[in-house]
């Protein structure tokens, strides 16, 4: 099974196998859940996967030891290879997907996928790098009412689940002469969110929406709405959803 595994999708390294799952269930990775996890998404019971882990990576570091493992809630989720790298070993790829910029006050903005195609639950990481104008601040959250914080939105499309955005933490602000205890992000800044297509849905457009208010210490700009669209083409191959 292994050899026609790696002739059809041109691997060339070696592929270990492990025989009876004794490894697997050493390494606490066996899927015991398999068949229910099948019937949920409607897939016919298959004998050959008994046996078979949850999927993941260990990151090795230069010594052989591990220094991460990384494993998804369902099984049918996938990391991409860019989002390995950057993510676990915090090495710039230079082979994202699709990448967009624009501006406005006081704010230029670029996003970028770590893929441009898209296969069933593998999960894309949607990267918005922010650089604030020197001498400006846009405001973060808890914010008193009346002010805009900063925000990325994705636009709905469907059968895209769109994750918690992950980023730097906003810092305290104090404005003189206020009471109000105001949260601002200051300088380049690197947001992310995993996007996950639970259904085949054809080439899609992800439409990413930037909110932000950008302010000095002593004057605010009027608030600004910076949108981007990032093409996204979906793997042909039925087999990847499975």
């Amino acid at each position: 099974m292994l050899a026609g595994f790696a002739e059809k999708y041109g691997i060339t390294f070696s592929l270990l196998s492990d025989e009876g799952s004794r490894v697997i269930q050493v390494l606490g990775m066996l899927n015991e859940h398999v068949q229910e996890h099948h019937a949920f998404y409607g897939i016919p019971e298959r004998d050959y996967v008994v046996g078979v882990p949850y999927p993941g990576t260990f990151l090795l570091d230069q010594q052989g030891v591990v220094v991460e493992r990384r494993f998804q809630d369902s099984y049918r989720e996938r990391e991409t290879g860019v989002a390995i790298l950057e993510q676990g070993f915090g090495i710039e790829s230079s082979a994202h997907g699709p990448e967009a910029r624009a501006g406005g006050a006081g704010l230029a903005v670029r996003a970028y996928l770590d893929s441009g195609v898209y296969r069933g639950f593998q999960r894309l990481r949607l990267t918005v790098e922010l650089a604030v104008e020197s001498g400006l601040h846009v405001y973060g959250r808890p914010i008193p009412e009346g002010y805009v914080p900063l925000s990325v939105e994705v636009a709905p499309i469907e059968g895209l689940d769109v994750g918690p955005l992950d980023g730097p933490a906003p810092h305290p602000f104090r404005i003189e002469g206020l009471d109000e205890a105001f949260f601002v992000h200051e300088g380049p800044l690197r947001f992310s969110l995993p996007l996950t297509f639970r259904e085949r849905v054809g080439d899609q457009t992800v439409q990413v929406t930037v909110r932000y208010q950008a302010c000095s210490a002593t004057d605010c700009l009027m608030p600004q709405a910076i949108e981007l669209q990032l093409p996204v083409t979906m793997e042909n191959n039925l087999e990847s959803d499975r």
